[in-house]
This record gives C-alpha cells, structure tokens and sequence, in this order.
C-alpha cells in the first residue's frame, strides 16, 4: 500500500471595532463612528462667532474709553464745583468772622462807657455819702451844739423880728 498524504490550512482575520458613541446634553458639534480605513472630509463653521465676537471686544474696548473720558471730564467739574463752593463758604465765614468782631467791639465799647459813667456815679455818691459821715461825725463829737447853736441863733432873730413887728403894730 502506498503512502497518503494529507495538507490543512485555516486562517483567520478578526478586526474588533466598537461602535458606540455616547452624547450627552446639547452637542451641536459632530460625532462620527464606526467608519474605519475611510476618509472623511468635513467642514466646520462658527457662523461667524469668533468674528462677532472680536468686534464686541473691540467696541467693548471704544465704550470703556468712552467711560473714561466722561468719567475724567464729570470729576473736573465736580471737582471744579467743590471748589467754588469751598471758595465762597471760606468768603461767608470770614464775613462772619468780620462782623461778628466788629459787634464783639462795639458791645465792649459801649460797656466800657456803661462803667465809666457807672463808676463816675459812685464816685459822686460815694463823696455825698462821705460828707454826709463827716457831718454826722461833727455832731456826735460836739454832741449836737453847734447844729443848736446855730437854731438858737435863727429862733432869736425870728423873735426878735416878731416882737418888731408887734411894737410897731402898736404905735
């Protein structure tokens, strides 16, 4: 019997590709899946977002310097504006200030005078009262006898005028 031959061959190929593709939430971009060993061209566009958005930061930045400029020119005129009011208040202060020295004055002179004549007063009270002392003085020292000396004198010529007339009333 003669010889058998015998020939076997087996090949295999397996290419695992998962094809899952997971979005969440709002996705407004792309997603592609299970496309192996293929060319793909896309476009993509922000609809002019980036563009829009440039332009907004540029006027942002115009408006901010706009700001700024308002801003400086607002605060030199309230600047201005305190100053002037400052100004005129230190004005009306010293006015103040003036008048009220002038009347502080004038009440001085015018108590100055108020004493003056005050003290002249007393001073002639003062020598009345004196004087008064001094003659009450004479009559406790002389007991009372040159005042009577003096009545007696003036009683007699009374008497002496009275009984004149008398006399000659008679004749």
């Amino acid at each position: 019997m003669g010889s058998s031959k015998s020939k076997s061959s087996n090949t295999s190929n397996t290419t695992n590709v998962s094809g899952q593709n997971a979005i969440s939430g709002d996705n407004l971009g792309v997603a592609i899946s299970g496309v192996n060993n293929s060319t793909i061209n896309t476009t993509m566009t922000d609809h002019g977002a980036v563009n829009a958005a440039m332009e907004l930061g540029e006027q942002a930045f115009e408006f901010g310097g706009e700001m700024l400029n308002s801003n400086e020119r607002i605060s030199l005129e309230a600047m201005d504006t305190t100053h002037d009011i400052a100004e005129t208040a230190i004005d009306e202060v010293a006015d103040f200030a003036g008048d009220s020295l002038a009347t502080y004055a004038s009440t001085n002179s015018e108590n100055l005078d108020m004493l003056a004549g005050l003290a002249g007063s007393q001073a002639a009270q003062n020598s009345k009262n004196l004087q008064a002392m001094m003659d009450l003085a004479k009559f406790k020292q002389d007991g009372g006898q040159v005042e009577t000396s003096k009545m007696m004198v003036v009683l007699a010529i009374v008497l002496v005028l009275v009984l004149g007339y008398v006399m000659v009333k008679k004749r």
